[in-house]
């Protein structure tokens, strides 16, 4: 199965743009069968990155993503925050209080625009699922406006909670590795976050650090090392403070920048302000990134070895060659290691393994997979695509059924499925 989806997915140029091509409700059922394939199959390795892109750019072109993401019956209640871009409401759904992020509009022109942002941002946020990342709960439309719902955290962002709450060094050393896990397993699964940031850092009830907002996100394909970004209006959007000095050159973020924001956002955690306080406008803060200077070591970035070998982690994160910073594991590992000795968060029962995993498991439970021939038609069509060249021949087709459609047996997930191949 692996090599007939590289066929159509990477090296079937033709096949896979005839792929892309459909629109309406052929790519409906299309978006739907690929987030199928994401949901169900853990085991398709490098491929998973290439059904994610697909699943990215179909939505894109067609305006429209999978049907599993809609969910209803949320209760608004009240606007708490507002950003350039979107609102922020408190809301329940199914006894769960949660946020809402409210798609702002402008004018008739930025819809287009606006809503394949938030579908983007939906597909990526939907594949992600870690203790250390705020979970995506689905979309919402809420007068004809997008809406994502994500769960509601009480205790805010990170900065916040630490200048409220009385914490140790061994406790900081436990949020800041949070942060560390929560990256790497975004990079694990080709995505940059683009945005990292102590706003973007939430308490979960029981004291964990996860990571939220991937508006910005982007995936990288494990085989090219090929970039896939959205091409809109919105691409160059960022936190200056918090960005390497190849994106002041007009770079693009990748793994590297995600690292050198990291080490930012840990130096924030131990200042309790972002990078640079003394400097006033972001112009200087521009000009003294590329002149090779760094945040400023403070008082309370010192005093213990740990804290002195965290500081040496800084130093290697903020390396002017993107190449030469560490990667988001060998972070973790050094974190863990003895000259710094972070500790994991206790494990406790958690909004993570209550809520959202019974949240998942209803739509799993509920959803079914297409029968043989119906698969077969979603993925390959009645011969030709939308486009005027035939998709792929059924010698392609079937070894790719036959494989999942045993997977899905073994895997007892689904119910009776069709056998009949012709």
């Amino acid at each position: 199965m692996i090599e007939q989806l590289d066929k159509l997915f990477h090296f079937e140029k033709d096949a896979y743009n005839n792929f892309l091509a459909c629109r309406d409700a052929s790519a409906q059922e299309r978006l739907d069968l690929l987030q199928d394939l994401l949901d169900y199959d853990s085991n398709l390795a490098q491929n998973r990155h290439r059904i994610f892109k697909a699943l990215i750019k179909l939505s894109g072109v067609s305006k429209l993503h999978p049907r599993c993401f809609t969910i209803t019956g949320l209760e608004q209640q009240r606007h708490v925050a507002g950003g350039s871009f979107s609102d922020v409401y408190k809301g329940v759904f199914r006894g769960q209080t949660v946020a809402i992020k409210v798609m702002r509009v402008f004018e008739e022109s930025d819809i287009d625009a606006l809503l394949k942002e938030f579908s983007r941002e939906a597909i990526i946020w939907r594949q992600l699922c870690h203790p250390n990342l705020l979970p995506f709960f689905g979309l919402y439309y809420l007068q004809e406006r997008l809406c994502l719902v994500s769960p509601w955290m009480e205790n805010g962002q990170i900065r916040m909670f630490l200048k409220k709450e009385p914490y140790d060094t061994d406790q900081l050393l436990s949020l800041i590795l949070d942060v560390a896990l929560g990256l790497e397993h975004l990079h694990e699964n080709g995505v940059v976050h683009s945005d990292l940031k102590g706003d973007n850092i939430f308490i979960t009830p029981s004291g964990r650090a996860c990571i939220a907002d991937f508006g910005l996100s982007s995936i990288i394909t494990p085989i090219s090392s090929i970039q896939f970004t959205n091409s809109s209006r919105y691409t160059q959007r960022g936190t200056i403070r918090y960005q390497a000095p190849e994106l002041h050159r007009g770079g693009r973020n990748d793994l590297h920048s995600d690292i050198y924001a990291f080490a930012c956002v840990v130096y924030e955690l131990l200042t309790g302000n972002p990078p640079f306080p003394e400097m006033r406008t972001e112009g200087a803060v521009i000009i003294a990134v590329l002149e090779g200077y760094r945040p400023s070591r403070t008082p309370s970035c010192s005093g213990t070895p740990s804290l002195d070998s965290l500081w040496s982690l800084l130093q290697d994160c903020w390396e002017e060659q993107p190449a030469m910073r560490p990667t988001a594991g060998q972070i973790v590992k050094r974190l863990l290691g003895s000259e710094i000795q972070a500790k994991k968060t206790h494990s406790v029962t958690d909004w993570d393994e209550r809520f959202t995993s019974r949240f998942r498991r209803h739509f799993l439970d509920q959803h079914r997979l297409p029968s043989v021939a119906d698969f077969e038609r979603i993925m390959f069509g009645d011969g030709f695509p939308c486009g005027d060249k035939p998709i792929t021949s059924k010698v392609i087709a079937k070894p790719i059924i036959l494989a999942l459609i045993d997977k899905l047996r073994d895997l007892k997930i689904v119910g009776e499925i069709e056998s009949e191949v012709d």
